[in-house]
């Protein structure tokens, strides 16, 4: 997936990106202890995004714009940016 350089938001780092998204912490995690690791269900995108990381590489936190929020295809996440543009994308919400 691609995204505008416009959703952009702010640059954030591995360690406060997987604090923010702590996977499940609920009576869950027992029966599914992938999901209780950073980013939850989603753990194993995380780390293959992390394994794409290169030195100089950025990750930013992304948002569509408010109206496509409005119209039910609002899209937020983490963006992995090289050079400017962005080489991978983990999807957080979506409407």
């Amino acid at each position: 997936m691609q995204i505008p350089k416009a959703w952009l938001q702010n640059t954030t780092t591995v360690a406060e990106a997987e604090a923010v998204n702590p996977g499940i912490t609920d009576d869950r995690a027992e029966k599914y202890p992938e999901a209780a690791k950073p980013f939850g269900f989603k753990h194993g995108e995380w780390e293959a995004l992390k394994a794409q990381m290169r030195p100089g590489d950025q990750l930013w936190t992304f948002a569509s714009p408010a109206e496509s929020w409005e119209h039910l295809a609002g899209r937020a996440g983490i963006a992995l940016v090289r050079d400017g543009n962005t080489i991978a994308v983990l999807l957080g919400a979506m409407n």
